[in-house]
């Protein structure tokens, strides 16, 4: 009996150690990715945030009460433009407006296709706007970030790469009768939903 404790607490003093080594590693790196989404620059559109034209703010994500997640919003004098990103192109395959992403069973099942996601996004977004915002309609314009030239975009969706961001909003016509104002009152509206 006496042993068995002993071989128990043996092998309880060797494995410990390591145990809490572990343990406080994982909880490190925990910390970590929580600090950096705390900082907000997550999102690849926030990392360019000093890029961007004059008068931009970038809103990382807001989550709009149907529940929507809509990441990288730029609110500026352009009106409000929002960015998500394409699956990658390795594991992803199109076929006219139908898409498919190879899961990890090696298996393609179907997705929605991002550009018509986004547009709908736009939708909704333009929407909750016009219900907080009752005499003025403010433009939402959307886009995914991915390859212009192997992605054509559609009626309601721009195809951006990543780094021809700035380039982009700074391209987009200023909204006729978005003041300052009023540009800080639908900016404070979404920074709401963040």
């Amino acid at each position: 009996m006496a042993s068995v404790m002993g071989a128990t607490a043996l092998a309880a003093a060797l494995t410990a150690p390591a145990a809490f080594a572990i343990v406080g590693i994982a909880r490190l790196g925990g910390a970590a990715a929580r600090a950096r989404g705390a900082r907000g620059d997550t999102t690849p559109v926030a990392r360019r945030a000093d890029l961007l034209p004059e008068g931009c703010t970038v809103i990382p994500r807001i989550c709009l009460p149907d529940g929507r997640r809509i990441p990288d919003l730029v609110v500026g004098p352009h009106g409000v433009a929002f960015f998500e990103s394409l699956p990658p192109a390795a594991a992803t395959r199109r076929t006219g407006d139908r898409w498919e992403v190879r899961f990890s069973d090696r298996t393609w099942r179907p997705i929605e296709n991002p550009l018509q996601r986004a547009a709908r996004d736009a939708d909704r977004l333009r929407r909750h706007l016009e219900a907080q915002e009752r005499d003025f309609v403010v433009r939402v314009q959307a886009a995914v970030l991915g390859d212009p030239g192997a992605v054509g975009r559609n009626d309601g969706c721009s195809v951006v790469a990543t780094d021809d961001v700035p380039s982009w909003l700074a391209a987009l016509p200023a909204q006729r009768g978005l003041t300052p104002d009023r540009i800080a009152h639908v900016r404070e509206l979404l920074t709401d939903l963040a």
